[in-house]
């Protein structure tokens, strides 16, 4: 019986996936030179593709040709046309240089003239008003002569690596120039042998900008060896080698972290290939590398194989310029290729649809309902919420979109290292429900921030309030377009359709139903979130070669179980970051975001306001283990069927993808349904609470005496008003270059969070804090937190700690020599006993 689970579960996954053709090699062009060109300097200047320079043979070797070097440059602005003009000469002839796009033009690095090898280095920029190519010298040389080198640019820096020296050896070499300094910095060599021509170039592994060096020729011959230089933690890795040996394989990037290596020479019959003439060919093969995988494909080859081209991307074409087809024979032609990496979308059916309606208006009908009863108030409901609802309606509200698919994708991309956060939960919870849940149901207000004016002073409270404002705003944003991209690429859909739909439902159903209506749909969608993520990785899973054994052994194997390094590296995302970073940032959570603490408020007494938080653990840490082992299942998947990675899809895409690849028809809607219900509960709870902000902590402050009614009222103004605000902004993120979601979100949580959290337990913990102290501590935070962002390489997991203690300690300082209000009164840990009658 088993056995044919698993044949059903195989037929239902690879029913859906179709081969992929990459490029569509539709057309070819011509050079301005007839007899060819190899190894010539090109690339796209101000949207003009330059070719200069480069080689060929005046006669075939087989009768005495020499080699021929250009110092020609020309150029074309019209890739239909192809209308080549000659726009400049090179300070030299010049063929085999290293050539990198920065954002002034072409810089030319190294190469030969035919005689001698080459240390120069400067570079070429088209002018459009003088229709020239102008030519900039003033570069530090080379440490050493060098042509047929790799180079590639990270950031601001340049970096060269191989090549072939004076005396005819393959060079080890490893330099790095930042282009504001004067000299080239040596760094430690690759862990292989001396090599040149090989493919160098810069992409991501899922975490930071590595460089990637591939094949090459040395002393032993062609390689096949492969090697990546992480630029952030500046060391050497060793890549799963090359299917074949790479030499003058042009090569680019391709998406968000694919590698691309196009034809050149493999070696094969390398001794007699001048004998065989014209019935010599270069390999046709093109190779696709996953850097997060660390797997290789074949892709459908190209039309004419060669050696020493260039790969360029120009006017949303790929092109390969010129290369050598055999010994001594250059090509004239410029092989053309459209890209075709469009999003498979899934077979989305009347069941799919039915399950994601009837869903839906299981959501309006609980709206409705709630909208009739007879509650005391809007924005804290009737008070009656049991511990259990609230916890899970915590943890929905904390989870959303940004939980159900950039985690899997943060998990899938490096390992568990964010994991580590769930044991900070037995740190922080203890000191929330110990000595902050009283003081708040204590005042027993709609909203947290009251009790900072209570305490200091309304500056004090609307300051607070209007970090927790503007951070859930800019929040807002994120927590819709995340499901809207997956929902684009599952369904007929576009994007903008489906942020408009999630935009209108989650603003309709917190206007109708109130807080009671909010928090007991959380508790549906979490049911359907946590059902979502278990489906899917049971199908990740279910489609590994070996099954459940493969999870593991896989993954011990890659170390994707790792919770990362305990190390004193503040600038990473190291074990020891995490920890702290994420105390600080969940104390914030349960202290100063009102959408938590709104929950706190709802719970019939302040024993089931405390018992809600150890719920929101007990849910919160299962979720943690499923979407953290679905994003490692998807890797493992995905190193083992590496041809159905699409290379158009982003890292935080990777699960929409999965989807859309494997979820037979029927649950389909029910992960659908999953991913609305990540972005519905958590917009739905971020609109009413900053709502409830606005009606009481500023607007009731200067319109008094408002009744429950006319609270509504205005409670449900702001809702509409907010819900079109996140609904825009997400419609503006669909145009905008983000990476990592979570890394996004997890730097707004820094920044935003810690003065704030600062500020209450300034007033809890202590007896002299004062009004003007705990503001200048406030103030004191954010310029702080702006200075270490901007001019520091700290990782943002530490924002929320630095902003917190920032705040803290200048508080208390500033308190203690300057004068100000204190509101002592059964408002701190140490008065409060007396006077807390709660029960």
């Amino acid at each position: 019986m088993k056995k044919y689970i698993y044949l059903l579960c195989a037929v239902l996954f690879f029913s859906k996936v179709q081969a992929q053709q990459w490029f569509s090699w539709n057309k070819t062009l011509e050079l301005p030179v007839k007899e060819g060109l190899s190894n010539t300097i090109t690339g796209v200047s101000n949207g003009a593709l330059i070719v200069a320079g480069g080689s060929n043979f005046n006669q075939p070797i087989q009768q005495g040709g020499q080699k021929i070097i250009y110092d020609k440059i020309y150029v074309a602005t019209d890739d239909n046309t192809m209308n080549w003009r000659e726009a400049g000469r090179l300070p030299f002839p010049l063929a085999n240089a290293a050539v990198v796009n920065t954002n002034n033009g072409l810089l030319v690095m190294g190469g030969t003239n035919g005689k001698s090898n080459s240390d120069k280095v400067f570079l070429l920029r088209w002018d459009p008003v003088s229709n020239k190519v102008e030519t900039d010298t003033a570069f530090p040389r080379l440490p050493v002569p060098l042509s047929s080198l790799s180079a590639a640019r990270a950031g601001n820096n340049i970096y060269i690596a191989a090549g072939q020296d004076d005396a005819g050896l393959p060079s080890q070499g490893f330099w790095k120039l930042d282009l504001t300094k004067p000299e080239w910095q040596p760094l430690p060599s690759w862990p292989g042998a001396a090599r040149t021509g090989a493919a160098m170039l810069t992409q991501s592994n899922g975490e930071y900008e590595c460089l990637y060096l591939f094949g090459g020729k040395g002393t032993a011959g062609y390689l096949k060896d492969a090697f990546a230089y992480n630029t952030h933690k500046q060391t050497w890795k060793t890549l799963t080698p090359l299917p074949r040996p790479a030499w003058f394989s042009p090569a680019i990037g391709l998406g968000p972290t694919h590698v691309i290596l196009f034809s050149g020479s493999d070696g094969h019959d390398a001794d007699k290939a001048i004998e065989l003439k014209d019935d010599y060919h270069m390999v046709k093969e093109v190779l696709a590398y996953h850097t997060i995988t660390d797997t290789w494909i074949k892709l459908n080859d190209v039309p004419a194989g060669v050696a020493g081209a260039t790969a360029v991307r120009w006017k949303d074409q790929l092109m390969l310029v010129g290369g050598e087809l055999r010994p001594g024979v250059r090509t004239s032609q410029i092989q053309v290729a459209a890209l075709q990496t469009a999003r498979q979308k899934s077979k989305f059916g009347w069941i799919d649809y039915s399950t994601l309606v009837i869903y839906l208006l299981v959501l309006a009908l609980m709206s409705y309902y709630f909208s009739r009863k007879k509650t005391d108030d809007y924005l804290l409901g009737s008070k009656n919420i049991p511990y259990w609802v609230a916890g899970i309606s915590i943890m929905a509200t904390q989870v959303s979109a940004i939980g159900f698919m950039s985690i899997p994708a943060k998990a899938y991309a490096i390992n568990w290292a964010y994991f580590a956060g769930v044991f900070t939960w037995f740190i922080a919870v203890p000191i929330v429900t110990k000595a902050y849940i009283p003081f708040i149901r204590k005042l027993n207000v709609a909203s947290a921030y009251h009790y900072l004016e209570e305490r200091f002073n309304s500056g004090a409270r609307l300051f607070a309030a209007s970090v927790f404002v503007f951070y859930q705003l800019a929040r807002m944003g994120l927590v819709l377009y995340l499901p809207s991209l997956a929902l684009s690429a599952v369904t007929p859909l576009d994007i903008i359709t489906c942020i408009l739909i999630m935009g209108v439902l989650s603003t309709v159903y917190t206007v109708v139903g109130g807080i009671e209506a909010v928090i007991w749909i959380e508790v549906v969608q979490a049911v359907l979130l946590f059902g979502g993520a278990l489906v899917c990785a049971i199908l990740a899973i279910v489609g590994l070669k070996g099954g459940l054994s493969d999870f593991f052994t896989q993954g011990i194997a890659d170390q994707k179980f790792s919770l990362g390094q305990a190390e004193w590296n503040f600038t990473s995302s190291s074990l020891i970051v995490i920890l702290i970073g994420n105390i600080f940032i969940r104390l914030g959570n349960l202290t100063s975001d009102q959408a938590v603490v709104q929950r706190y408020m709802t719970t019939p007494d302040l024993k089931q306001a405390k018992r809600s938080v150890w719920a929101d653990v007990a849910v919160s840490i299962p979720w943690a283990i499923v979407i953290y082992g679905l994003g490692t299942a998807l890797y493992i998947f995905y190193k083992q069927h590496p041809e159905q990675l699409n290379p158009s899809v982003t890292t935080d895409g990777i699960l929409p993808m999965f989807i859309a690849q494997h979820a037979p028809v029927g649950l389909s809607g029910l992960i659908i349904a999953a991913i609305f219900a990540a972005s519905m509960a958590t917009l739905e709870s971020h609109i009413h609470s900053v709502a409830t902000i606005f009606t009481t902590d500023f607007y009731g402050r200067y319109k008094k005496d408002l009744t429950q009614k006319q609270t509504a009222k205005v409670a449900k103004t702001a809702t509409v008003i907010l819900g079109v605000f996140a609904t825009a902004l997400s419609v503006v993120l669909v145009f905008m270059d983000v990476n990592s979601i979570l890394d996004v979100f997890q730097e707004i949580t820094g920044l935003f969070i810690g003065a704030s959290t600062g500020l209450f337990m300034l007033g809890i913990f202590t007896k002299r804090a004062n009004a003007t102290g705990a503001l200048i501590g406030a103030i004191s935070s954010g310029l702080i937190l702006y200075c270490v962002k901007t001019f520091t390489p700290l990782s943002f997991w530490l924002y929320s700690a630095i902003g917190f203690l920032s705040c803290y300690i200048i508080g208390y300082l500033a308190s203690c020599v300057l004068p100000g209000r204190r509101g002592l009164q059964g408002l701190t840990y140490y008065t409060i006993k007396d006077h807390l009658k709660e029960k």
